[in-house]
């Protein structure tokens, strides 16, 4: 009679053999994989930002088809509402796809439109099968997308930790290669709010103090994602939205919505997303922007960097022609009055200095207020982006402030 036949198996154990050490890895095979970039990075459709994903990329180098999202390692896409956010990771999901892959999605705030990846899908792949001029039965095609893709909705915070904690071979499969968790903020913030007033602590109660629970879950999420990434080694991409932060002397701002340092440290590639409207033949036009804070674990040395324009359509993003200034010039030197050989007109003159009424008719007219434009982001169809509404720790009223 043994140990097992009087207490029985121990059903109260949590651990799911093969989670806890990383992947065995032969040396041909780490050599394989360095020598092909495709299958360490996810692509996501938009060449300048693949390029700009690669870490030590040097200037000679023409590769800019096999960039991407770096696998193994957790990825932030940040942004305000109606940013391109969802876009691209549909635009990720569909590259994984079309590589035959496996793709798990979280939905913590709303849920997925199915139609809409379908869409963006069946476009990655006529344009791939145009490029190597191939035929593919469109039914196969869907029926074995939708079988490597795995949709979940963990609308609370512990089904949420269970699943990246715990994750098993039906859950999570081998072959998966990219994993998003949309609007992971909204999740974090409702179920554990940021206090306002770190250092009071009630004496009454005893234990932690809410900020820091909400410390602990960020650094259990974060080194589970990290956890998840490393050994099934595939890229976890996180969709946050954006808050805005009071500086005393710089005013409103954007930030992330989860900002902590422990969360920061858990990152290894941030990007940030934000929109700009301007006037092109009396129309209103947006352009939807992309750009680098963080790569490989290491801050940018700007703000941001690398910023690439790009458009959305209802069959995926695509890259648009962008020429950014080398240097822009905020601050000109005045010159004295007499080097400008200008004459100061007097307010008692009634001339208009050359001013007709036809003038005033033929100016554009003036392009909508920015305080409180989130309607017109949301409202719509002018960048065709379909985005979640984030409940933010403070309402976004300024859109130009991302730009600061």
């Amino acid at each position: 009679m043994d140990y097992h036949s009087i207490h029985g198996y121990d059903r109260a154990s949590f651990d799911v053999p093969g989670t806890h050490r990383l992947p065995t890895v032969s040396a041909s095979q780490a050599l394989d994989e360095l020598d092909n970039n495709a299958s360490t990075h996810v692509s996501t459709g938009i060449e300048d930002l693949d390029r700009s994903l690669i870490a030590n990329i040097t200037a000679d180098s023409q590769d800019t088809t096999k960039g991407g999202v770096q696998r193994g390692q957790v990825t932030e896409i940040w942004g305000p509402p109606g940013a391109g956010k969802t876009a691209l990771g549909l635009q990720l999901t569909a590259n994984a796809l079309c590589d035959g892959d496996a793709v798990v999605w979280v939905d913590c705030f709303q849920v997925l439109q199915h139609d809409r990846l379908r869409a963006v899908t069946n476009a990655t792949k006529a344009r791939r099968n145009s490029q190597i001029n191939s035929a593919l039965d469109a039914s196969e095609s869907q029926e074995g997308d939708s079988s490597r893709f795995y949709h979940y909705s963990c609308f609370t915070l512990p089904h949420l930790v269970a699943l990246v904690s715990r994750p098993t071979a039906k859950l999570i499969p081998n072959n998966c290669s990219l994993m998003v968790i949309s609007s992971l903020s909204a999740l974090v913030n409702s179920a554990l709010p940021k206090s306002h007033d770190g250092k009071a602590t009630s004496k009454s109660h005893k234990g932690p103090s809410p900020s820091a629970k909400r410390t602990q879950a960020l650094l259990s999420i974060v080194n589970a994602l990290h956890k998840l990434a490393a050994t099934r080694n595939c890229a976890v991409v996180v969709l946050s939205q954006c808050a805005t932060k009071m500086h005393s002397e710089r005013g409103a701002t954007l930030t992330a919505a989860v900002n902590a340092s422990v969360w920061d440290q858990g990152i290894s590639t941030r990007l940030v997303m934000f929109r700009d409207w301007a006037w092109q033949e009396n129309n209103l036009t947006s352009v939807f922007l992309a750009g680098l804070q963080k790569l490989d674990g290491k801050a940018c040395q700007e703000v941001v960097e690398n910023v690439v324009a790009f458009k959305v359509e209802l069959d995926g993003v695509s890259q648009v022609p962008y020429e950014a200034l080398q240097t822009f010039e905020l601050a000109r030197h005045k010159r004295k009055l007499g080097q400008t050989e200008l004459e100061v007109p007097d307010s008692e003159d009634d001339e208009d200095y050359g001013w007709a009424d036809e003038d005033e008719a033929a100016m554009p007219a003036p392009p909508p207020q920015w305080q409180g434009s989130e309607d017109l982001i949301l409202g719509q169809d002018i960048g065709q982006s379909e985005e979640e509404n984030s409940e933010q720790e403070e309402p976004v009223t300024d859109d130009e402030s991302i730009m600061k």
